[in-house]
């Protein structure tokens, strides 16, 4: 049975959680050049000008998911929600790397990582200041590989998965120490590269009863 409250009362917030929501996500093909036309895959607008730090959704082609000496390459993917949500949970269900298989602690090895914003993503209320996000470079995101979950209990209304392939399966290379470049080592994608995801929430909703329609 789902829940039908929320923390505060529902009568000092007027919303109702337990509407779920269920999303899988499927990305073929690593190697970067594809035009995605589900409206997932996004970029953030690094040029200088009018646009800077702003998400971008229109004509963008998939980037290889090498993660680079940096951490910060890959594919990535903006999820955003009907409403607010107070649980969220994305399952890595599997991945496969230039066609096989990806196992715990395999080579190559193909990562997420799931943060509240993108890199480089202006933040600022102001129109004349850039202000940008780092959540990659300051490991503020959450990393999981085939088979995990990571679990997000906050209230929020959009989410980022960073898809990512590194050449070890096995700490520190394919983990969040990228201060040191030699760290990461990024793996060149495959066009047989692939990753399942499985996104599921509770949203909130305004109760609708007495009102007319």
């Amino acid at each position: 049975m789902a829940r039908t409250f929320i923390a505060g009362g529902q009568a000092a917030t007027q919303l109702q959680a337990g509407k779920p929501f269920f999303k899988r996500v499927v990305r073929i093909g690593g190697d970067g050049g594809y035009l995605r036309s589900d409206g997932f895959t996004c970029e953030v607008i690094t040029a200088a000008g009018a646009n800077q730090g702003a998400i971008n959704f229109r004509d963008v082609f998939s980037p290889d998911w090498n993660a680079n000496a940096d951490g910060q390459g890959g594919e990535l993917l903006m999820v955003e929600f009907p409403t607010t949500t107070r649980k969220t949970q994305i399952l890595l269900e599997e991945a496969f790397a230039a066609g096989a298989e990806v196992e715990p602690g395999n080579e190559p090895a193909i990562r997420c990582k799931v943060a509240f914003l993108a890199e480089d993503q202006d933040v600022s209320f102001a129109s004349t200041v850039v202000s940008n996000a780092s959540p990659i470079a300051n490991a503020n995101f959450i990393e999981i590989e085939p088979g995990e979950t990571a679990t997000i209990d906050s209230r929020t209304k959009a989410i980022f998965i960073l898809i990512q392939k590194f050449v070890s399966g096995t700490a520190p290379e394919s983990h969040i120490f990228n201060s040191t470049p030699a760290l990461v080592q990024g793996a060149p994608g495959a066009a047989t590269d692939a990753a399942v995801l499985l996104i599921t929430s509770v949203l909130e909703h305004e109760p609708s009863a007495g009102r007319d329609f």
